[in-house]
C-alpha cells in the first residue's frame, strides 16, 4: 500500500486528532477550547503584529529570522502569529482561568451528539484560524477572502480539503459561537 502525502492528507490527520483530543477531554473541555480559541484568535493577531512594529527591521530580529530559517518579516510574523495562537489554546485548555459546566438534562444519545459536534466545530475553527494566519490575514485588520485565496493559492489549488475550509471559514468561525449560544439557551439551569 502506498500513502501519498498531500495537503488533504495532512489537514484530515489534523482534524482527526484534534477531533479524537475532544472525545477524551469531554464536552465541556472542548467547549473551553472553543472559547479559548477564540481569545486566542485575537491575542495571536494583535501579538504577531506588535512584535513585527517594534522588532521587525532590528537587526537582533534579522539574525533571528536568519537562524529560524524563515525568509522574510512576513513569513516571521505568520510563524510568530501560529505559534502564539497554539501556545494560548493549550494554556487556555490546561490553565484557562475559567468553567464550562454545561448541564446534563438531556439523553446519552443527545449528548453524544452535541459531542460530535462540538468536536468537530473545534478542530474545524482551529484548522481555519491557522490558515488564516498562514495567509497572512489579519482578523483585526480585515480582509477579503479573496485576498486569503491568493496568498495561498497554491495549496489551494492542490488541496480540495483546503480550499473547502477557505471558502466556508465565515462558517467555521461563526457555528461553534452560535451552537454554544443555541445549547445556553435551551439548556436549564440548576
Amino acid at each position: 500500500m502506498t500513502i501519498v502525502l498531500s495537503w488533504d492528507l495532512f489537514v484530515l490527520v489534523f482534524f482527526v486528532v484534534i477531533v479524537a483530543y475532544s472525545f477524551i477531554v469531554g464536552r465541556d473541555s472542548t467547549l473551553k477550547i472553543i472559547l479559548g480559541t477564540y481569545v486566542s484568535m485575537i491575542a495571536a493577531d494583535a501579538g504577531g503584529t506588535v512584535f513585527s512594529q517594534y522588532f521587525g527591521g532590528s537587526v537582533m530580529f534579522m539574525k533571528l529570522l536568519k537562524l529560524a530559517a524563515v525568509g522574510n518579516e512576513q513569513e516571521a510574523m505568520v510563524l510568530v502569529k501560529v505559534v502564539i495562537f497554539i501556545a494560548f489554546v493549550i494554556i487556555f485548555a490546561v490553565k484557562g482561568a475559567f468553567e464550562v459546566d454545561t448541564v446534563d438534562d438531556r439523553s446519552a444519545a443527545v449528548r453524544f451528539v452535541l459531542s460530535i459536534l462540538y468536536a468537530i466545530m473545534s478542530a474545524g475553527l482551529i484548522i481555519s484560524a491557522i490558515l488564516v494566519f498562514v495567509s497572512g490575514i489579519s482578523f483585526i485588520g480585515a480582509g477579503e477572502p479573496k485576498t486569503t485565496i491568493t496568498a495561498l493559492w497554491d495549496v489551494y489549488n492542490e488541496s480540495s480539503l483546503i480550499r473547502s475550509i477557505v471558502n466556508n471559514s465565515a462558517l467555521w468561525f461563526s457555528l461553534p459561537a452560535l451552537a454554544f449560544l443555541v445549547h445556553s439557551l435551551y439548556t436549564k439551569k440548576e
